[in-house]
């Protein structure tokens, strides 16, 4: 079946490139509405005279390298980390259809280590500016650099708030490779526990849904923006709902000097005047599955532009309430960037720092409870349990835009650095067995990247 998609995706990409062009110069003469335009504008483009339909076909490849200079006093981390990596390859088709306010986005994925997939399946309808329906699989409109564009991030990839750290293998079973390792439960981009527990990132990821949002302003005056959703669930990619439950989230957004493209990260177009804008979000979830638990959700993010220099700053918590044993987990994170075009529009510098506390007030009990799960480190003779208290990253990078507009090259360096909690009163199979405070955990990581979008 996914051969099959392949094939067939392959022939309407020739199709598009060698038809459509064909048929667009044929009707430049007899210039009806329904004949077809052709032309490049960030992207093979393909509108009808009356421009009541249009298709804009769009490529990213992603190839980078990373190398991880593990701490060999956690456990499983006795080896270095080396890896090639085709971290995004993905086709993207937009347009409208019928008329310029009903859109759609399909976004396909082609990496090799996840087959042919859809990412995004989107249609959309414009009521007013303030009212604009849409339906299908999206990311979920909550946070900040979930929602940048994989191809404008500035660094190679997100933040470690955000769960990012390349370093995710192996099956369930296998310890590894993976960051931050020692046995705790996995670290990705949108990871969760058996029993429901994020693990991963402090990001709701992509789900089926439909929501509502609305925009208004301009580049040169104040802008409002917000979108309410409700979504199958957190991070989901199954056909059907496991209950009668679903997660609902609401993005309110002000930009007071003019309006800040928040999907782009880092002043790439070189803002004469300071902009600023400030971005709150909430969602809500509840399920029965696997565990019965209600999760909630804040995120406060700020934004700032002038001159080539860029600030991006998001914080973050989640609490998970579970009902049967009763308990309750919290989790938070933040990060801060800052970045200065050297060159405008070509050389950019950026710094970052990012932590996560994957959960709060760390016991004993609370982890293994929690699935988090305990670390093991080495005291010199033996491993022993430790408890993560959080995990912080500190990154530079500097990139270069090539040729035109998102082709780029990137390389970043990273300290990671896991710091331990003691526990003092940890009973382990029914034994005491006080926890004390481990040394920090410190890798080193170095990661190179070519861009190429068209």
């Amino acid at each position: 079946m996914r051969s099959f998609l392949g094939i067939a995706l392959v022939l309407l990409l020739a199709l598009s490139v060698l038809v459509l062009p064909a048929a667009a110069e044929e009707g430049s003469e007899e210039k009806a509405p329904n004949s077809i335009l052709a032309k490049y504008d960030k992207g093979f483009r393909f509108t009808t005279r009356d421009g009541r339909y249009a298709l804009r076909i769009n490529g990213l490849l992603q190839a980078r390298y990373t190398y991880v200079d593990y701490d060999p006093e956690i456990r499983y981390n006795q080896e270095d980390y080396s890896n090639l990596y085709l971290r995004r390859a993905r086709l993207f088709f937009s347009g409208n259809a019928g008329g310029k306010r009903l859109t759609y986005l399909f976004h396909v994925q082609l990496e090799p280590s996840q087959g042919l997939s859809a990412n995004d399946l989107w249609v959309e309808y414009e009521f007013t500016d303030l009212l604009r329906v849409g339906i299908g699989r999206n990311k979920i409109s909550y946070g900040l650099e979930m929602l940048n564009s994989g191809s404008a991030l500035g660094m190679v990839e997100r933040s470690l708030m955000y769960g990012e750290t390349d370093i995710d293998v192996g099956s369930d079973s296998a310890p590894g490779p993976r960051y931050p390792g020692g046995g705790t439960q996995r670290f990705g981009l949108s990871w969760i526990a058996p029993n429901g527990f994020a693990t991963g990132g402090l990001n709701l990821f992509r789900s089926q849904g439909i929501q509502l949002r609305g925009e208004r302003g301009a580049d040169n005056r104040p802008g409002f923006e917000y979108q309410l959703g409700i979504w199958q669930g957190r991070g989901t990619n199954s056909a059907a709902n496991q209950g009668n439950d679903h997660l609902v989230s609401l993005r309110v957004g002000f930009h007071p000097f003019g309006w800040i493209d928040w999907k782009v990260v880092g002043d790439v177009d070189f803002t004469e005047r300071f902009k600023l804008a400030v971005i709150g979000s909430i969602y809500r979830d509840s399920t029965d599955q696997p565990v019965a638990f209600e999760e909630s959700g804040y995120n406060l993010a700020l934004l700032a532009r002038w001159r080539g220099w860029s600030v991006d700053m998001e914080w973050a918590t989640e609490s998970f309430d579970y009902r049967e044993p009763r308990a309750t987990y919290d989790r938070d994170g933040w990060r801060a960037s800052l970045g200065w075009f050297v060159v405008p529009k070509k050389w950019e510098l950026r710094t970052r720092y990012a932590e996560i506390e994957r959960l709060n007030d760390p016991t004993y009990r609370r982890a293994v409870d929690s699935q988090l799960g305990v670390p093991q480190v080495w005291d010199g003779s033996d491993w022993t349990p430790a408890l993560e208290a959080k995990i912080s990253e500190i990154t530079v990078a500097a990139s270069v835009f090539v040729l035109e507009w998102r082709n780029r090259l990137i390389v970043d360096v990273s300290q990671l650095r896991r710091e331990f909690a003691a526990d003092p009163e940890a009973v382990i199979d029914g034994e005491p067995g006080p926890i004390t405070k481990a040394r920090d955990q410190v890798d080193h990581r170095i990661r190179l990247m070519v861009q190429l979008g068209f």
